[in-house]
């Protein structure tokens, strides 16, 4: 621009008079159109740097709104990465307490089903222990009548001989007839056989 300037003003020199201040006044409109061309052009490029200055703030806050939320992703990242390692340990934690829980019961149940079995034990053993003092009461209760009877017995046989008569005696003393030996153990015979009447049931409930 600077040279143009200067060979307009050489021209001037060089050329008539009224030429040079047609020339002159011509260069000086060139050079102020120039002028406020370059003074657009700055304020078009002092707008555009502004402009340009705006848009890498917006991209500046932009970014740095995007590194924010990128922040916010990792932290809300990293604290779902400890909850499902928290939740994780809990699961072994209650998979772990599960397995004692039901090892428990286990071992619960299977002295329960013992305590039960023993129960069980001790209730058939009383009953056959009632079922046994029963028979025994019974058989005891047998033996009284037996012994009753057999102490009638011999309480008939002792009044038996202390009421002999005087012809009893003599039969007994008799050497020849022998009358008063035979009806001595006719009579012993009749008891036997009482005596073993009362004792045959006693057998038979001990065999019960």
């Amino acid at each position: 621009m600077l040279r143009h300037a200067l060979l307009a003003v050489c021209i001037g020199v060089l050329m008539p008079p009224a030429l040079a201040q047609s020339s002159a006044d011509a260069q000086l409109r060139q050079l102020r159109l120039q002028v406020r061309q370059a003074m657009q052009a700055a304020r078009d490029a002092q707008q555009a740097a502004e402009a340009a200055k705006a848009d890498a703030e917006a991209a500046r806050a932009e970014n740095a709104d995007l590194q924010a939320k990128l922040g916010e992703a990792a932290g809300r990242r990293d604290a779902a990465a400890a909850s499902a390692s928290r939740l994780s340990e809990d699961k072994r934690a209650l998979e772990v307490e599960l397995a004692e829980r039901t090892r428990t019961q286990a071992e619960t149940q299977a002295l329960l089903d013992q305590v039960r079995a023993e129960l069980n034990a001790q209730v058939a053993g009383r009953r056959q222990a009632e079922a046994g003092l029963r028979d025994t009461d019974a058989a005891l209760s047998i033996c009284r009548n037996h012994n009753a009877q057999l102490v009638g017995a011999v309480d008939d046989l002792l009044d038996a001989y202390q009421n002999k008569g005087v012809f009893d005696a003599l039969g007994e003393g008799e050497p020849f007839t022998g009358i008063g030996r035979v009806r001595l153990e006719n009579l012993l015979e009749t008891y036997r056989d009482k005596v073993r009447e009362a004792t045959e049931p006693v057998a038979g409930g001990a065999v019960q």
